[in-house]
């Protein structure tokens, strides 16, 4: 649903006049209907229901569990703040209103088509049992009932029922512990779990430098380049352009969100941040995947962990592109570009000097026992007050990570570069000459011609932009940049195909003392112990073991997996504060694909987790649920429904339960931070979507930098592959389409226009094409 609201407001409005107003849910624009609304306000009091009468009996054993008031004096504060968490019931919140209004802002007409199908089942006697077993209608039966529904839902041999269960009680677990009511600056629960209220944004670090056009109407502009996305490959793609003398405009289709602007809540942050406002999914649920959709995109919103390309990757890599992934080359340009993001160790040494927050200590610690090598982290900082780090998730406010937006789109701006957000493209366009001479092998020799995109306005308005460009850069990230080629018809059946994910385990330990994952760097310590080289291709496999950065509603949503009762649930809430978190990060094997959803414009990203990359994840998350459990917690599991936690005595049971039960989608958390390789680069039409200077086979000069063309997945957190491939592709496209020997000013104002195009190139010995250009 990426319509204005204007548009949407005229749907509802239209809507009403010809029935009453009670019909709809006008909080998700008349999207959904008042039944619907109702369906899911009893599921979500089913989720978090009234539990004041069962918790007196045990409130007072509860009481040493919640540290933030364990002075006696407070006691009865305690107390009371206790009392109303458990009496606190979803529809307090509306938690039901916010999960529409989210949905309606964010999915898909198809993605709302298939919620309301499921609204409709758990309301509908009969037709309803194949999700609930029960003939009665959900919403009629009591509440034990509903509660014992779910439960069962979750683990079910049906992978409709879980996936069912997957759709809606993660998000309604999340909303209920981050949602802000109007005019409120914290959320109800927070005291009773600990979670301290986030700071308000300060002035502290200033605006970035940077330079924007602003859609005001349809417009038409000119440029020598279109870079489209602003994320790792866009950034330094747009900036070296910029410094050649290149008139470049940039399109972001997120929002620009300032370092003094950003707010540390993620009911606030998340829909400025991130792709669908953090709910993102593979097409079938069973992956939940993270990716930033703002300016900077995920630079602005990951962890600052900045890896080089492991050696036995760009050999691999070799094979297929010696030129790209030459050695010399490809480490040149990550010492280009580590030097640029000031990549360093400073606040990561493992020599007891490291600002590491307690998680990472946790992992440093297991990783030792484990004889695992643990290492430190290079991290993108300049600067860091690691005291008050812990929101990189959210954005930096104080300028200290060195993301795209604070690096290369300000030195792109500082040579004239623009930058255009709220803008989605929505089409490449291309010409065939007449007179057909081939240049990139690309069918009938296209060659491109501008961008069509939308500007959207804080009010709800949506303009069309056109840029004539002679160079069109698609930076858009591995899950838009093939839905754009796709939608701008672009034939060539690699597109979209070799999708890696980096699919995610977290392992979870409950201890006596708080950790507080959300607090500190959240991403300092590494082990690639559990990585191993297969010996009958000679590809590294595996997984490396890291830390993530998880605030109250992404941890909570990650627990739903212990959910068998609003009571026993908001109890062990109680202990948030208290679980470790490790990451198991799979370098993967089996690919997916990008498609186009039943819209036409959205990306359907169809990825299952292979049985064999599953297997190649179980040495490390093995080994971590034996390290937690030896170094401190009372119990470890991984998000794997139907299997209670283990503790010392039984973790070689549960061990043996999960490789028993296999991999089933939706029955295992699997997430997502990492997207590669979705439009290959390679030495071949026939098995990729652009040659080794960036550029597609199919349409002469169009260009893609960014992490979908990385021949396979990285199996180290991409960030740096993706700079220094994008680095390579800039100046490549400055080597084969150089400009005009001018003395022209390239300044903000003068946007510049772009006219003919005269020369001839050829993949295997690229020549220089130039052309004349308009000041």
């Amino acid at each position: 649903m990426s319509s204005s609201s204007s548009s949407s407001s005229t749907t509802s409005n239209s809507t009403t006049s010809n029935s009453n107003k009670n019909d709809v849910h006008t909080e998700s624009n008349g999207i959904f209907t008042m039944a619907e609304y109702k369906t899911l306000s009893v599921i979500c009091d089913t989720l978090f229901s009234d539990d004041y009468d069962i918790s007196l009996n045990e409130i007072e054993g509860l009481l040493p569990k919640n540290p933030k008031f364990s002075d006696e004096n407070h006691k009865e504060l305690q107390l009371n703040i206790l009392k109303e968490y458990f009496k606190r019931k979803s529809s307090d919140l509306d938690v039901a209103g916010q999960f529409l209004k989210l949905i309606a802002a964010t999915k898909s007409s198809s993605q709302i088509s298939d919620l309301k199908t499921l609204l409709g089942l758990f309301s509908t006697t009969g037709a309803g049992i194949i999700l609930t077993g029960q003939f009665s209608s959900f919403v009629n039966l009591p509440l034990k009932t509903r509660q014992q529904v779910l439960t069962m839902m979750k683990s079910s041999s049906n992978p409709i029922r879980r996936q069912a269960f997957k759709a809606i009680v993660p998000l309604v677990i999340s909303i209920y512990y981050s949602v802000i009511g109007a005019g409120e600056t914290s959320n109800p629960n927070w005291d009773a779990v600990g979670y301290d209220t986030p700071s308000p944004p300060e002035q502290i670090p200033g605006e970035e430098k940077l330079s924007f056009i602003k859609i005001t109407s349809e417009t038409s502009l000119k440029a020598d380049v279109v870079v489209i996305g602003s994320g790792a490959g866009g950034g330094v793609t747009a900036a070296l352009l910029a410094e050649a003398g290149y008139k470049v405009i940039v399109l972001e289709k997120g929002s620009y969100i300032s370092s003094n602007n950003m707010t540390w809540k993620e009911s606030e942050a998340f829909p400025l941040l991130y792709e669908q406002a953090g709910t993102l999914t593979s097409d079938d649920l069973s992956v939940n995947i993270l990716a930033g959709s703002c300016l900077g995109g995920g630079t602005t919103v990951n962890w600052t962990a900045s890896i080089r390309t492991p050696d036995i990757i760009l050999e691999e890599w070799r094979k297929q592109c010696p030129n790209a992934f030459d050695s010399i080359k490809f480490n040149n340009a990550m010492d280009s570009v580590s030097s640029r993001l000031n990549v360093n160790t400073i606040d990561t040494v493992l020599d007891g000097t490291g600002a590491h927050n307690k998680n990472n200590k946790i992992l440093e610690q297991a990783l030792r026992d484990l004889d695992a090598d643990p290492q430190p982290i290079p991290r993108n900082t300049k600067n860091c007050d690691t005291t008050q780090c812990g929101n990189c998730s959210m954005g930096c406010r104080s300028k200290s990570k060195q993301s795209s937006m604070v690096t290369y789109l300000e030195d792109c701006c500082s040579k004239g570069g623009q930058i255009i957000t709220n803008c989605q493209a929505e089409e490449i366009t291309t010409t065939i000459p007449t007179t057909a001479n081939s240049t990139n092998g690309g069918s009938n020799n296209q060659t491109v011609h501008g961008v069509i995109a939308y500007v959207s306005t804080p009010d709800g308005l949506k303009y069309r932009v056109f840029i004539k460009a002679h160079i069109v850069v698609c930076s858009a990230g591995a899950l838009h940049t093939p839905t754009l080629l796709l939608k701008s018809r672009i034939k060539n059946s690699n597109i979209g195909n070799n999708l890696y994910l980096h699919p995610v385990i977290p392992i979870i330990g409950e201890h006596t003392q708080p950790v507080e994952v959300w607090k500190g760097p959240p991403m300092t310590v590494i082990s690639k112990k559990y990585q191993k080289v297969l010996p009958n291709n000679g590809k590294n496999t595996g997984s490396i073991l890291e830390t993530p950065n998880a605030h109250i509603g992404l941890s909570g949503s990650m627990c739903a997996f212990i959910w068998e009762d609003s009571f026993n649930f908001k109890k062990q809430m109680l202990k948030a504060r208290n679980f470790s978190g490790f990451i198991s990060i799979c370098r993967d094997t089996v690919p997916g694909k990008i498609r186009l959803d039943k819209d036409g414009r959205s990306p359907k990203i169809q990825y299952k987790l292979s049985e064999r990359d599953w297997k190649s994840m179980m040495p490390s998350i093995e080994a971590s649920l034996r390290a937690v459990l030896k170094n401190g917690a009372v119990e470890a599991a991984i998000p794997i429904n139907g299997l209670k936690p283990a503790n010392q005595d039984t973790v070689e049971q549960y061990i043996k339960s999960i490789k028993s039960n296999g991999y089933k989608p939706n029955q295992t958390v699997i997430l997502s931070a990492h997207q590669m390789g979705s439009c290959r680069m390679g030495s071949s039409k026939s098995n990729s979507v652009v040659n080794e200077n960036g550029e597609s086979w199919d349409v002469k000069r169009l260009f893609i930098a960014d992490g979908s063309v990385l021949p396979s997945s990285v199996g180290v957190n991409p960030m740096i592959t993706i700079y220094a491939i994008s680095h390579i592709i800039a100046n490549q496209i400055i080597q084969l389409y150089p400009l005009p020997n001018t003395n022209s000013n390239n300044s903000n104002t003068n946007i510049g226009t772009s006219t003919t195009i005269t020369a001839n190139s050829n993949n295997d010995s690229p020549t220089q094409i130039s052309y004349e250009r308009d000041n």
